[in-house]
């Protein structure tokens, strides 16, 4: 290609493949110029306005991106597709999911979604795609998904960091109302998460979590911090009164040999400052749980 057309290449290249007949038009091509461009099978037109580079392989973040420039000027992937985007747990295929204020004009067709309150704050940019975030994509969701299935989702995206209880918080009395899809789910999770809530950081916990609740065992504090200006580490599980800490050990933190090492040191540690640990495997929740729950239930008893 002429090294004129080097500008566009560069932005598509930046794009997914992408470029809008505006890029174009930046970038100092002219009319014939895209005219030439196509008949040389450079490019391809995939959407009104919109070219792909062949070269260019077709990727989910592509297709979005794709339905997002096809829409109104300000729509944004969301729902599904900004699932996809932000890797949210069950969303590994992309969706052509689009959002845009109430009243802008858009070509019909598509999985597009008008909102009467698509504000600044909730929209961001994430692999050169407009996306709604994280905690407003978990609100979108919320409306359409099982709330069991949602529940998992913000324990996941909480755990991971990728939002805050309270950007969950703010979302929510950004948007909800009587009759709004997502308004019911969300207020049952946030007043389930209550204040100080630590998300899951597994499968694992999730299932602890779920067999101390059903025995009747005292909820402990998750993923804390023990030691004071001697930082010993932070446990999976504890209760403070007791000087207990069980530490869930999953194959894929806990099954190498320095992750083992490294347990053993902070066992001993713990050990000499006077705490009890018990280690608790997939498999003892599976196949053991009376075992676990006895052995825990034992230890908190003889710190009475």
């Amino acid at each position: 290609m002429q090294q004129r057309f080097g500008p566009l290449a560069t932005f598509a290249a930046g794009h997914h493949g992408l470029f809008r007949w505006s890029d174009a038009v930046a970038a100092g091509v002219s009319e014939q110029d895209l005219r030439t461009l196509r008949s040389e099978g450079w490019c391809e037109p995939v959407g009104r306005g919109v070219y792909r580079v062949v070269a260019a392989p077709p990727t989910g973040h592509q297709a979005i991106l794709v339905a997002v420039w096809c829409r109104a000027p300000g729509a944004v992937a969301s729902h599904r597709a900004a699932a996809f985007i932000w890797g949210l747990l069950g969303f590994s295929r992309p969706s052509a999911d689009v959002s845009v204020a109430t009243g802008r004009s858009q070509p019909t067709g598509g999985a597009v979604r008008t909102t009467l309150r698509l504000l600044p704050g909730h929209v961001t940019v994430r692999e050169r795609i407009p996306v709604t975030r994280v905690a407003r994509t978990i609100f979108d969701l919320a409306g359409f998904e099982p709330l069991e299935r949602t529940k998992l989702i913000v324990d996941d995206a909480l755990s991971r960091r990728l939002c805050t209880q309270k950007q969950l918080d703010d979302v929510f009395f950004a948007l909800a109302r009587r009759g709004r899809r997502g308004t019911a789910a969300m207020r049952e999770i946030l007043e389930d998460l209550g204040p100080g809530y630590v998300a899951p950081a597994s499968e694992l916990e999730r299932s602890a979590r779920r067999l101390f609740a059903e025995r009747g065992i005292p909820m402990p504090a998750f993923e804390v911090h023990l030691g004071d200006d001697d930082l010993i580490g932070r446990v999976d599980c504890t209760w403070r009164e007791a000087k207990l800490v069980v530490e869930l050990d999953s194959q894929r933190f806990h099954g190498s040999r320095l992750a083992r090492e490294r347990d053993r040191l902070r066992d001993n540690r713990l050990v000499a400052a006077g705490w009890r640990v018990i280690r608790v495997t997939w498999e003892d929740l599976r196949d053991r749980p009376d075992e676990v729950v006895a052995q825990i239930l034992a230890a908190l008893a003889r710190a009475r």
